[in-house]
């Protein structure tokens, strides 16, 4: 009874994720034995209602790059659909999962404009910076009262990005912004304190590798050796880069 209560969940999930239902291609009477005697129509009502749901999300993430995928989305999207079912209903999970679909079809067969797969890595980086910001007072609130030593550590609100093009014009809404430049980009993706959207920052390569290195809590002692260290953290602080805890 056990097992054909799973075959039969199986046979649901695997129904109502499937691209033939969602856009109505499906066959009137379907062969599966094990959803004899439920109503198609209406799981097709409900699989059309969870992929808009689903689509919701992810477009809220990547509204630039759903722009500028112009009349290849229609076909993206329901290539995504059939190759890739939900596993979670988290927007940042589903956004991870379309980017990740994007970037191996641009690997296979590259899109036009080229600098669109840096455009859908700094939106998913926004999405990613936003939610860390969200988590940060609950880390707060789990860290010991106080340490020996000041340490540093990169802020979790702080997402790193190594963009192939000069993408911060079209995330600033420049009115005369032309097609971004060719050129090696380290950013930094910093979610603001407020409700506003995350800031941009192209960061020295130095800088870039130095926040990359610092994904745990370091003794701020180990920078003693470097010349104006103190200066270099607390600036990097003011900015929002780093944490100082004493």
């Amino acid at each position: 009874m056990t097992r054909r209560l799973l075959d039969r969940q199986s046979s649901l999930l695997a129904y109502l994720t499937s691209g033939a239902t969602i856009f109505d291609d499906a066959e009137p009477q379907c062969v599966d034995p094990a959803l004899q005697g439920i109503d198609l129509r209406l799981l097709g009502i409900e699989a059309r209602f969870s992929f808009e749901k689903r689509m919701e999300k992810i477009a809220a993430v990547f509204p630039l790059t759903f722009d500028a995928l112009g009349g290849h989305r229609e076909g993206l999207v329901r290539e995504f659909v059939e190759t890739c079912p939900p596993f979670n209903i988290g927007r940042l999970e589903n956004a991870r999962q379309f980017f990740d679909f994007l970037s191996a079809r641009w690997r296979r067969q590259p899109l036009a404009p080229p600098h669109l797969p840096d455009v859908a890595a700094c939106e998913l980086a926004f999405e990613s910076a936003r939610i860390a910001a969200e988590d940060r007072l609950a880390d707060k609130r789990n860290r010991p009262a106080g340490v020996s030593v000041p340490q540093v550590r990169r802020s979790p609100a702080v997402v790193l990005l190594r963009s192939a093009h000069d993408i911060r014009p079209l995330f600033e809404n420049a009115p005369d912004a032309g097609p971004p430049i060719a050129r090696d980009m380290p950013l930094a993706i910093v979610a603001q304190a407020s409700a506003g959207p995350p800031g941009i920052f192209e960061l020295a390569p130095e800088i870039f590798d130095l926040l990359a290195s610092l994904d745990e809590w370091v003794d701020q002692a180990i920078f003693d050796g470097c010349e104006d260290a103190g200066r270099l953290i607390s600036d990097l602080a003011t900015a929002g880069l780093v944490e100082i805890r004493r």
